[in-house]
């Protein structure tokens, strides 16, 4: 009998080990995701979308304003300014990152606080290095491949519907702006999602690269047949009495040209939601130029 006790005991001692071992301070945290702030509200939306809710140390102050996408996620939330003082102060285990906080990376790289970085650029496969990057420092791997199925499946009807489109209504040219102004052309993720979208890119067609000034001559010599704006929706925003958005052309050809206006929360990064914005110009587009019927549909 004692020897079938002493047996038992020692077949339990591995399983009390660990028992006492996952009670035990390191133990506790050494089951903890790593705990995060970010440092540019492009990197909030990372951050919202990527970690538990409870891995949020701190988000900027434009989380919570009209041009961020997760903005009802951030709703009570700890906000900071983001300066240096308060992230040493917070010491997380993670600082996420996109375009924000480049001047505090020598100081970081020198206290054990790790930097995650999403890369500038455009393209699906940069998002998801970016989606990953960010996940992989949160412990959010298998959340990230969730994300990025999604997003795959989502962007393979979006291309269905593009083919669809595009055949019955080729050709097509569609010309972004915003209320300062601005276009986007050649090497932006917002030319591309208009491109996505089975649009020919108006900014491209003019040769401009980047976000440039939209320009007016070209617009009224030779006018898109489509106007996708976008930012018109904020409520902080303020335009210049100077802003090409505000001059009388450009007033009439949105009045009297098919005109997409898109929330800003949906183009204000290249985030995992641009399939989102994608999707919501598409949708739009069909109130002016309807799908042409199936062959099931036909008579």
């Amino acid at each position: 009998m004692k020897n079938a006790a002493a047996h038992r005991m020692r077949n339990l001692l591995p399983t009390l080990a660990a028992f006492f071992v996952a009670l035990s301070p390191q133990g506790l945290f050494a089951t903890e995701k790593p705990q995060a702030v970010s440092l540019d509200y492009c990197a909030d939306q990372f951050l919202l979308s990527l970690a538990d809710r409870d891995q949020i140390m701190a988000l900027t102050e434009d989380a919570i304003e009209d041009h961020s996408f997760y903005r009802d996620q951030a709703v009570g939330l700890p906000l900071f300014q983001a300066h240096t003082e308060q992230v040493l102060r917070l010491n997380p285990d993670v600082v996420v990152r996109y375009w924000g906080g480049y001047k505090m990376l020598p100081l970081l790289d020198r206290t054990s606080i790790k930097v995650a970085s999403a890369a500038y650029g455009t393209g699906a496969e940069l998002l998801y290095k970016n989606i990953r990057i960010i996940a992989e420092a949160l412990d959010q791997q298998s959340r990230a491949e969730d994300m990025i199925e999604d997003y795959k499946t989502r962007l393979k009807a979006v291309e269905a519907k593009t083919a669809a489109f595009t055949v019955a209504h080729h050709g097509l040219r569609a010309a972004y702006i915003t209320p300062g102004g601005i276009t986007a052309g050649e090497n932006t993720f917002v030319n591309d999602m208009i491109k996505q979208a089975g649009f020919l890119s108006f900014a491209e067609e003019a040769g401009l690269k980047g976000w440039q000034p939209l320009p007016l001559e070209a617009l009224v010599q030779n006018p898109p047949d489509v106007i996708i704006g976008s930012f018109f929706d904020m409520e902080k925003l303020h335009v210049s009495n100077w802003s090409l958005s505000r001059h009388h052309r450009i007033s009439k050809m949105i009045d009297n040209i098919p005109s997409i206006l898109i929330p800003g929360r949906y183009l204000s990064c290249n985030g995992i939601f641009s399939v989102d914005a994608i999707e919501y110009i598409q949708t739009a587009t069909e109130k002016f130029f309807p799908p042409a019927p199936s062959r099931k549909d036909m008579p």
